[in-house]
């Protein structure tokens, strides 16, 4: 494969192969033609130009493509940024695309595992015939083990959704004993299922992205239709129990301007929404903290959190500085913060 992209320093010699995950073209002001591509293998991303033969190398080609990429690591306005003096796609059924996307760092099985233990702390006997028949299909079970929860925002890997859910199912189950009148049967349902559309909203064979469905419908309109279908195949599910555990999916981003129709009216639905977003926005602040980007005491700014984080103070071995000069020095916020990515007008 090559050097992996979060090996990456530097002045640096580069050659192997590599996804690529986005590609535009662009012109100098010269006049020139140049090729942006975004490549990827499972430790990250990076930005790579193609400033010599760039029309040429564009057709060699495209999103979702291996290639095999050569040139030199180079820093450009605090960033790490390829030069490429050749790319050519490769194909060969030697290559797994599993290889080049990122993965959840805990193990399949285990949280199979851990999947099954919360199912099964689901007394309500409707409950419990509708989580089994969604989370024992076989196509589903695979599907929910492998996809990510996010395309960029969080848990935005291979197994991330599982991950994700697990998570929050922990927090909820931390929280429900301060609150005697918490329905603990109908707040773990909902937390389950409220990510399920995702299986079917992003894209992660290739690369992480969204599918046609996913962006026309998105995951809160395809999870109530699917749960909606098993619910009628249950004989005698009571009415009002699928009104309230419909209303914890649909009400889950908490806000209409993050996805949700409704806004939490009930307190399991409340719980599922803030326990949802600590978790996202924790493993959102973990992945800049954990990034390589910006300095030694702060992240790069985070267009979709709108701010930077602290990494800490000076360690004993010198690095890092004190409180008197903490001011992000170099680190400075978009003319327009308030510009949305390419990723999906959510936080969750």
């Amino acid at each position: 494969m090559g050097i992996l992209i979060s090996e990456m320093r530097e002045g640096k010699a580069v050659e192997g192969i590599y996804l690529v995950r986005s590609k535009s073209i662009g012109t100098t002001r010269a006049g020139k033609t140049f090729l942006t591509l975004k490549l990827g293998d499972r430790s990250g991303e990076m930005e790579a130009k193609v400033w010599e033969g760039a029309e040429k190398a564009s057709k060699e080609c495209s999103t979702g493509d291996f290639v095999k990429a050569a040139g030199q690591v180079n820093e450009y306005n605090g960033k790490l940024q390829l030069t490429l003096q050749s790319v050519k796609r490769v194909e060969g059924a030697d290559i797994n695309p599993r290889d080049f996307l990122p993965s959840s760092k805990r193990g399949a099985d285990e949280m199979a595992a851990e999947l099954s233990a919360c199912i099964r702390k689901v007394k309500d006997p409707h409950l419990a015939k509708l989580l089994l028949m969604i989370f024992q299909a076989p196509a589903f079970k695979e599907k929910f083990s492998t996809a990510p929860a996010a395309k960029a925002m969080h848990h935005a890997y291979l197994g991330g959704l599982l991950e994700h859910t697990l998570s929050v199912f922990r927090l909820c189950e931390d929280v429900a004993p301060r609150f005697p009148e918490v329905d603990r049967d109908l707040l773990f349902a909902g937390v389950l299922l409220h990510d399920i559309g995702k299986v079917d909203e992003l894209e992660y064979s290739r690369n992480l992205g969204y599918t046609d469905r996913g962006r026309l419908i998105g995951h809160i309109a395809l999870e109530l239709e699917q749960v909606s279908e098993c619910i009628r195949a249950i004989p005698g599910f009571p009415d009002e129990k699928a009104i309230l555990l419909k209303h914890l999916l649909l009400s889950h981003h908490g806000k209409e301007e993050f996805g949700s129709p409704v806004k939490p009216m009930i307190l399991e639905a409340l719980i599922l929404n803030m326990m949802d977003d600590l978790d996202a926005k924790t493993q959102a602040f973990r992945g800049m903290m954990e990034g390589s980007q910006g300095d030694e005491r702060w992240s790069a700014y985070h267009k979709r959190l709108g701010q930077f984080v602290f990494k800490g103070f000076a360690t004993e071995d010198g690095q890092g500085a004190g409180r008197d000069d903490a001011e992000p020095g170099g680190l400075e916020a978009p003319s327009s913060p308030s510009d949305k990515d390419e990723d999906h007008p959510t936080l969750f």
